[in-house]
């Protein structure tokens, strides 16, 4: 079934789908390549709109599931899937959008797709710890293809990014692939893995709980087993034509690999694109490369079989175990339809409190690194229920013009609140709001007008205001104010912020500690260790921030070594004790 074009060229798909099973609408933009604002991809930016169904669904071993963001033309499942493997890594984060964006059009062209976590990524089950990453990561791609045939999907595709693109050409021959699009795709484990090697950092030889050798790269473990794994895959173990159809995408031509499928009797091209460099940029900067998509969509074409009904065991609505006797279920909050994920296990008492991970940067609900995802999961294995959600222009959550997201959107503090208020709908009165950075930044804005059990702020930079430039990195931001830092560090040294602070001269953030104070509701501000955020509040706010502290309200607690993405995955432990400190303190409060 082809989604139908109007004069325009718009795409006009009848029915919708929710990601919790139920029906909600979810604009999929048409891209336009000529366009250049932010926003240009977004459906309200181009005035190009489009309708397809987009669901969480868990699938796989029924022990440990994955999962994957389904999108379907009209909710219904036809006889051509496209199977989405992501990158691993930082290129994970900055490539969400793009393969959203691309999923939800080629629904609209008549492809069931399936976008998917591998086991122990993103939402799906599975520990970064667990010893044979690469194998777990492989049978993941094959539990990805499995499902879309059993929905009815006789003609399956790939469509790989960097180490999905390998894995693609690796498996292909085996899963069947009738065609297969590969972007940047690594073609040597080895050069792959010197790479991972520059770009990470070791996990301390102190830190003995961990295996020797382990290295993490914005978040992801990498450990010596994975990393030799990864050295030993290489193109020229491709050894059968992958598909019979191959696309290669990239920033530059690459002779060799398309001369190596064709040897294979592969019918392979090779397109130099721009945008491809996408996938190298931070998610605060990330723009859906245009050009990539396009091409992409025209060359796989449209699916013009009729639709297959989906099977009638919604695992997108259902509540599914992803072990430690954790349970977790797709939902989605709020008129407006804010996707997340809730996690907990068994049956809670009614004052147990909910806690809300917003989002942080410009990523997807799974966090920083991952860090909402094991920090919830660790969090319910105390007894907590954590909701990680996505603000709209996020994630899988509705555009509305939004997208993509950027951090401080002035639309994150309303959907702050219209969270709040949905799990209140659903029976939690008692929830907790945990933001990092900007999401930090969101959270404390918004109890100023909704009342919630307390707030724990993960480096907040209460200096930033509407207007001020966003930057990706922290680094960035410190050299862009380092005449405001002087000037602070000065007029701290001299004892001068604090004599306008006693004749009532005070900044914007001295006023908002006095807000937080009035508001009565619990404030915990975790920093780490030398944060920009702690170094601003003790030089211009310091008197304010001592008679914050003091009333019993807010409290500021400083982690040592933890650094200000969460990136250092082997202090989590310690972060996640502290966190059930402060909640306990929101329930004694």
């Amino acid at each position: 079934m082809v989604a139908p074009r109007d004069a325009a060229g718009a795409f006009a798909v009848p029915g919708v789908g929710r990601s919790d099973g139920r029906s909600y609408t979810l604009a999929m933009p048409a891209v336009n390549a000529d366009a250049s604002p932010e926003r240009s991809l977004d459906s309200r930016a181009t005035g190009r709109s489009a309708l397809a169904a987009t669901a969480g669904r868990w699938f796989g071993p029924p022990g440990r599931p994955l999962l994957g963001w389904l999108s379907t033309p009209g909710g219904a499942a036809t006889a051509s899937g496209v199977l989405v493997l992501p990158a691993v890594g930082y290129p994970y984060w900055s490539s969400h959008r793009t393969l959203r964006v691309l999923a939800e059009r080629l629904a609209c062209e008549g492809h069931t797709v399936l976008r998917f976590d591998y086991d122990g990524t993103g939402d799906s089950s599975g520990d970064q710890w667990d010893a044979d990453r690469v194998a777990a990561w492989r049978s993941s791609v094959v539990a990805g293809a499995r499902e879309l045939r059993e929905l009815g999907c006789h003609r399956v595709l790939l469509v790989g990014v960097r180490l999905g693109g390998l894995f693609a050409l690796l498996d292909g021959s085996a899963l069947g692939a009738d065609a297969l699009v590969a972007w940047e795709p690594v073609t040597s484990g080895r050069r792959y893995a010197k790479e991972i090697r520059l770009l990470s950092t070791a996990v301390p030889e102190a830190d003995r709980s961990r295996p020797a050798g382990t290295l993490v790269s914005a978040g992801v473990v990498f450990m010596a087993q994975t990393i030799e794994q990864l050295s030993a895959l290489a193109l020229a173990d491709v050894a059968a034509a992958p598909a019979r159809r191959i696309l290669v995408v990239g920033e530059r031509e690459n002779t060799e690999i398309v001369e190596h499928l064709r040897g294979l009797g592969a019918d392979a091209e090779y397109r130099v694109l721009d945008g491809t460099q996408a996938l190298e940029l931070p998610a605060e900067d990330a723009m859906v490369p245009a050009a990539v998509v396009e091409a992409i969509c025209d060359w796989i074409g449209p699916q013009a079989a009729a639709p297959t009904l989906v099977p009638s065991e919604r695992r997108s609505a259902q509540v599914i175990s992803t072990g430690g006797g954790v349970t977790e279920e797709v939902v989605t909050l709020g008129a407006a339809g804010l996707v997340g994920v809730i996690s907990e296990t068994g049956a809670l008492p009614p004052d147990a409190l909910t806690v809300v991970f917003l989002s942080s940067g410009s990523e997807p609900h799974i966090g920083s690194g991952r860090a909402w995802v094991e920090y919830a999961r660790a969090l319910a294995g105390f007894g907590y229920r954590s909701v990680r959600v996505d603000f709209r222009g996020w994630g899988e959550s509705p555009d509305d013009g939004l997208a993509p997201g950027r951090p401080y959107d002035p639309h994150c503090e309303q959907d702050t609140i219209a969270i709040v208020a949905a799990l209140r709908e659903r029976g939690h009165d008692h929830v907790a709001l945990v933001g990092l950075c900007a999401g930090a930044w969101v959270a404390l804005r918004a109890v100023r007008h909704e009342r919630v059990a307390g707030v724990i702020a993960l480096n907040p930079q209460l200096y930033w205001q509407p207007g001020d430039p966003v930057e990706a990195l922290m680094s960035d931001t410190r050299v862009r104010r380092t005449a405001e830092r002087e000037r602070e560090q000065l007029g701290a040294r001299f004892g001068a912020w604090t004599a306008l602070d006693v004749l009532g001269a005070r900044s914007w953030a001295a006023r908002w500690l006095d807000d937080l104070v009035r508001g009565g509701v619990p404030v915990s501000m975790l920093f780490a260790q030398g944060d920009d955020g702690l170094e601003y509040l003790r030089n211009r706010v310091g008197r304010r921030l001592g008679a914050a502290r003091r009333s019993g309200v807010v409290r500021v607690v400083e982690l040592p070594e933890v650094d200000h993405s969460m990136h250092r995955v082997w202090l989590r432990g310690h972060v996640v004790a502290e966190l059930r400190e402060q909640l306990e303190w929101f329930r004694r409060d």
